[in-house]
């Protein structure tokens, strides 16, 4: 099992999928109450000749079938005229949607595009499934390219987060294809939040995902630790179910968190507490400083303080998989890697855990808990340049319609555990036979994202964001840093992309 793999947004394919190469080809682009942290996807025929009748000898009868024939040579070749002179006018011309889609290959969308197709006979799909690397600065690349000279993606799929570095090349979603769809009344929440800009959505999301807490059934049973709710509950537990040899070395990890190098979706997790602690990154204040450095403080604990994992262990990942920590965190689609690499792994997923808001039934242990959740997913465009954007949203209106949602998750299905999670409310319940995906279901209307979005592989704002948070914390648990001292750079990186990006 390659790390490359695991870390691989989806599975590992099974059938080959025609990714659009850069290297390979030289068509594309070289809350009222206050939560707080520092608390415990036809031939015509010409008429057939006959021998004439010499005059005088009988006369000829009128053979109808010879006429009937004869009308159809005239019409074929008239209709054939007309035909010709509409194609070479341009009209009545088959159009052609280039759609650049990410994860799903060829194999799993040709029955839904040949679906589409039969039923809208002018219009062809070129789906292509694109490599993630550099996807997102080869699609903004090719966005820019004229349509005569090269292929340019009239669809594309992107990442919630880029919204801000896609604005200018993102057509909204007319009103009709929104009614059409009930996309503000049957889809999810999350999608108010990251979806609009200035009120209109700017695409139709085809699948959702989130983030979720896994845990190992066998290490919390044995210890005899419960399922935490909260952030506190959960480090009381990481540190029961934490094994460690005689020289202090970690054999069994309590939780995977307090690092950054060797924690998937460390950016994810951060990006949630501070939402749960009340935090806008984006606004220089004192107030909102000091909430993220609460929020530092506490996540490095886990590292600094409580010791239940540390830089020498393996990836979270792979470390979950083996079956060596208790609790885990990680999108819907991680479930397919540590099934991968160990089949035979009890584990369950529940949702994260949250923090206590005081001032709610009294506080204490009695306080209520905030229901912040974290998204992070892919959903689908139309360019703000294309010249068939018509064409283009109506098939993102059957793609989006609940039957081709169905198909598309029970193709996907078939070569992997499950398909991606329906981005419609009304069609949650055909999930939830699978335990896996309820806890992700159950968030999604309380879910939002942030530029800390783990594995989108942009080089932009995510992986830029990233930098700057785990320096951060870098210089806390790996050089011993105040968090205090480390806030200055952050903010200063913080502000810089906010105006590079226009993040509001």
């Amino acid at each position: 099992m390659r790390l490359e793999d695991i870390k691989s947004p989806l599975p590992p394919r099974n059938m080959v999928s025609q990714a659009v190469d850069e290297t390979n080809t030289q068509k594309q682009e070289n809350t009222s109450s206050q939560p707080v942290f520092n608390q415990p996807l036809t031939r015509g025929d010409s008429t057939t000749s006959q021998p004439v009748e010499e005059v005088g000898k009988k006369t000829k009868k009128f053979n109808p079938i010879k006429l009937i024939i004869g009308l159809i040579v005239l019409v074929a070749i008239g209709a054939g005229g007309y035909f010709f002179v509409i194609n070479k006018n341009g009209m009545g011309k088959e159009v052609v949607i280039n759609y650049w889609g990410l994860w799903e290959n060829e194999a799993i969308m040709s029955g839904l595009v040949a679906d589409f197709e039969a039923k809208n006979p002018g219009i062809k799909i070129n789906y292509k499934n694109n490599q993630k690397i550099d996807y997102r600065s080869r699609l903004k690349g090719r966005l820019q390219k004229d349509p005569e000279l090269e292929e340019v993606p009239d669809i594309f799929r992107i990442h919630s987060s880029w919204v801000p570095m896609f604005e200018d090349d993102l057509a909204r979603v007319p009103d009709g294809v929104s009614k059409s769809i009930q996309l503000e009344e049957d889809f999810w929440d999350a999608y108010k939040t990251d979806l609009k800009v200035r009120g209109e959505y700017v695409g139709v999301p085809l699948m959702y995902d989130g983030l979720a807490m896994f845990y190992n059934k066998d290490l919390i049973e044995s210890a005899g630790v419960k399922v935490p709710r909260s952030w506190w509950e959960l480090k009381e537990a990481a540190e029961k179910l934490t094994v460690k040899d005689e020289a202090g070395n970690i054999k069994v990890a309590g939780v995977a968190l307090g690092t950054i190098d060797n924690v998937d979706h460390w950016s994810d997790v951060v990006g949630l507490m501070m939402k749960q602690n009340g935090v806008n990154p984006m606004i220089d204040s004192v107030e909102n400083d000091t909430k993220i450095k609460d929020v530092l403080t506490f996540y490095s604990i886990f590292k600094t303080n409580s010791g239940v994992w540390d830089e020498r262990l393996p990836s979270s990942t792979q470390f979950f998989a083996s079956g060596k920590v208790g609790f885990y965190f990680g999108p819907s689609w991680r479930v397919f890697n540590i099934m991968e690499i160990n089949p035979n792994l009890r584990f369950e997923i529940s949702k994260m855990p949250q923090l206590p808001v005081l001032g709610e039934a009294g506080g204490g242990e009695d306080s209520g808990l905030t229901n912040i959740n974290w998204s992070s997913y892919w959903f689908e465009g139309v360019s703000s340049k294309s010249k068939h954007q018509k064409e283009a949203w109506k098939f993102l209106e059957y793609l989006a319609s609940k039957e081709a949602l169905e198909k598309f998750y029970t193709v996907a299905s078939q070569q992997r555990s499950f398909g991606e999670i329906y981005p419609r409310k009304s069609m949650a319940d055909l999930l939830k036979a699978n335990k896996m995906l309820v806890p992700f279901l159950e968030s999604a209307n309380s879910a939002s994202g942030w530029y800390l979005s783990g594995y989108t592989h942009d080089d932009g704002v995510n992986d830029e964001m990233g930098r700057y948070f785990g320096n951060a914390i870098n210089g806390i648990v790996l050089d011993s840093k105040d968090p205090e001292s480390v806030l200055p750079e952050l903010r200063l990186g913080i502000n810089q992309l906010v105006i590079k990006y226009k993040l509001q």
